[in-house]
């Protein structure tokens, strides 16, 4: 073994934000992250057979499977905790949530409602033939008010990436249905002011995606719009999930605040049809 096997949690929230940032590198940036990796101990080469090109998903998966110590306060963590306190999105919020499990979630806010800001999400968008699940974060206020997925359509290209995938037709619930397609998001209700993902401050409510999965057992795969707010959430309310059966995909956000080329994003989102 080259690097260490054991870890302190502040180290490893390092290490986590290192990964999240090689994620969304080119092959150069790369290299000069994954150098700041190995210079915090931590060496991709000797866990082979976890990952041949580890990515934040992996080293997540890794950091709860017991193949390496993660000490915090002077005693080692379990598994469990080290879900908690490494995937919660503040260090400071009480870690009565744990990730994966939605047991009791609806009762269990992030922080109290704000009633002028307090908004609640959209039905899923599903049938019995569904066979992939893309998830977003929360409606931005335009779908909201037309009871509608992706409708700010100058802001975001989902509907273009899905005509990218499917060929023409309406932007439309039927349209998804015909190509196997649901649509749901992580989050049932949030306070937000405006639309923006990084304007939500508490208030959370997390949608119950276990339940959808197995009254739908036709769904093979779910799709995370995004690898930022999308997976966020996803990780802190179901990470559970990245260990089940079903396959769990990250792609570029649709969002055009990605600024991302369409045909680039196009490309990342034809690998969830293979």
């Amino acid at each position: 073994m080259k690097g260490r096997n054991t870890f302190t949690m502040a180290v490893i929230k390092e290490l986590k934000q290192l990964f999240l940032q090689k994620d969304n590198a080119d092959y150069n940036e790369q290299k000069s992250i994954r150098r700041k990796i190995r210079e915090k101990g931590f060496y991709i080469s000797d866990f082979p057979d976890f990952a041949k090109n580890m990515n934040s998903t992996d080293f997540r998966l890794l950091c709860i499977s017991g193949r390496i110590t993660i000490t915090y306060k002077d005693k080692s963590m379990k598994s469990d905790d080290v879900a908690e306190l490494l995937f919660n999105n503040d260090d400071n919020q009480s870690n009565e949530i744990r990730l994966g499990n939605n047991e009791n979630l609806s009762s269990k806010n992030a922080e109290p409602q704000d009633n002028e800001n307090f908004k609640e999400g959209l039905e899923p968008w599903v049938d019995e033939h569904s066979e992939i699940l893309i998830l977003g974060s929360f409606p931005s206020d335009v779908s909201l008010r037309e009871q509608a997925y992706y409708q700010n359509k100058s802001n975001n290209s989902f509907w273009k990436l899905m005509h990218g995938l499917f060929g023409e037709g309406p932007d439309s619930k039927e349209f998804l249905m015909k190509h196997h397609i649901a649509l749901w998001d992580c989050l049932a209700a949030a306070n937000r002011e405006g639309s923006l993902d990084s304007n939500i401050f508490g208030g959370e409510r997390p949608n119950n995606i276990p339940q959808l999965l197995e009254s739908h057992p036709s769904i093979r795969r779910i799709v995370i719009n995004g690898k930022s707010k999308a997976r966020d959430y996803f990780d802190k309310y179901f990470y559970d999930l990245h260990k089940s059966s079903i396959e769990i995909i990250i792609v570029e956000s649709s969002s055009n605040t990605n600024s991302i080329e369409f045909e680039t994003k196009l490309e990342d989102w034809k690998k969830i049809l293979k």
